[in-house]
């Protein structure tokens, strides 16, 4: 049981524990599957300018699902969702085991740990249920049929995750991505997984020391990520 003064631990999600974007394969695996690929390509060379351009690229994402997504019910889509989020979580290449390896060890130390995400709330709350993180809190990405409610991106997270009473300063923070500077920002110890050179150059001109970068490819943590984490 977590203590009363436990750490608060933000953990994201695609990319720090798996492998990919949960719900591109699950646009691409499901919804553009068969008859319906024709439409995806269509939409792939409309979107592709918007897509080159960083800051446009949640927007083009937001087109192509609301799009793909014409024609289910909320109740089709969340079926869809949840059993597809279970299959992804029973497929050992797609868990990046250092990662899960990192939430088990925060939890046994008595954190709170809490997964925010710009990922769809049914398909990771599935994932995270087959890989063993059911108690594990998620803040995510919510849509009602085709469309997008919560779009849990960026600095929006910050605000999900006070909207959860989940508020800074968070002990330590997780993820692969420079979109969530603003939830990095907020933490005591800020960790850049699986980072190039430009993202930890740019990173750290904003957090400074409290910066520290990991590689996570597979396998179990190294020793020296052991030694680093997590935080008390």
């Amino acid at each position: 049981m977590r203590a009363p003064s436990a750490a608060t631990v933000i953990f994201d999600f695609d990319g720090v524990l798996l492998r990919g974007d949960a719900f591109g394969l699950f646009m691409r695996r499901i919804v553009f599957a068969g008859a319906r690929l024709p439409v995806a390509v269509i939409l792939a060379v409309l979107l592709a300018p918007m897509v080159a351009i960083p800051a446009y690229r949640p927007r083009a994402a937001w087109w192509m699902s609301r799009i793909g997504l014409l024609g289910r019910s909320a109740d089709q889509l969340r079926a869809e969702l949840g059993r597809f989020g279970a299959d992804l979580g029973a497929e050992p290449a797609r868990i990046i085991a250092p990662g899960l390896e990192m939430i088990r060890t925060h939890l046994d130390a008595g954190d709170r740990v809490v997964v925010v995400t710009g990922c769809e709330h049914t398909l990771a709350r599935a994932v995270l249920d087959a890989i063993g993180l059911a108690e594990v809190e998620l803040v995510a990405s919510h849509i009602r049929g085709p469309k997008l409610i919560v779009h849990n991106y960026g600095a929006t997270k910050v605000v999900q995750l006070a909207a959860q009473g989940v508020t800074p300063p968070w002990r330590v923070a997780y993820s692969d991505s420079l979109s969530d500077l603003p939830v990095l920002a907020a933490a005591e110890r800020a960790v850049l997984v699986n980072a190039n050179a430009r993202q930890v150059a740019r990173a750290r001109r904003l957090l400074g020391a409290r910066l520290t970068t990991v590689t996570w490819k597979g396998g179990r943590l190294s020793r020296e990520d052991k030694a680093s984490g997590p935080v008390s």
